[in-house]
């Protein structure tokens, strides 16, 4: 066989797939993750329930609401005195930086769900963790265990 060029022998070819599977199988069992026959659980979150519960998601959303606000008022008071293009680009610009904000905010919420799904998961020995939605049947719920962790009870 040739690759690049070169020939290569089949022995060589053999021992580097031998080499790759030996290593997907020490990946596999010092990651923990259950290999074939071996038994594994499957549970499920509610992201959106559990982000309801978030002890900081209220607070959140005011800060958001107050950024929001402030961006409005900041556009009304620039805008009077920009041409229709200069509005739309300082439009665009506030709500860019609306989206930033946004993100900022929930990407903290969403980060400690995570850690709380995965402290849970572990906890229960659950090996896989989906989110509700595409779950149609089976699976153990987590979500309240989840909500749970995230207050503190």
């Amino acid at each position: 066989m040739q690759i690049r060029g070169k020939q290569i022998k089949p022995l060589w070819l053999a021992a580097g797939g031998a080499v790759l599977i030996a290593l997907v199988v020490v990946l596999v069992v010092w990651a923990g993750v259950p290999a074939v026959g071996q038994s594994f659980s499957i549970g499920y979150v509610d992201m959106q329930k559990a982000l309801d519960g978030h002890p900081r998601r209220a607070s959140s959303e005011k800060a958001l609401q107050e950024f929001f606000q402030a961006k409005q008022r900041e556009f009304q008071s620039r805008s009077k005195t920009l041409t229709a293009v200069q509005r739309q680009e300082l439009d665009r610009q506030l709500q860019q930086q609306f989206v930033e904000k946004r993100e900022e905010l929930l990407s903290g919420l969403d980060k400690d769900i995570r850690t709380a799904v995965e402290k849970v998961a572990k906890d229960r020995g659950v090996s896989i963790v989906l989110d509700r939605g595409v779950v149609l049947y089976g699976g153990t719920d987590l979500t309240e265990p989840v909500i749970a962790q995230l207050t503190g009870r």
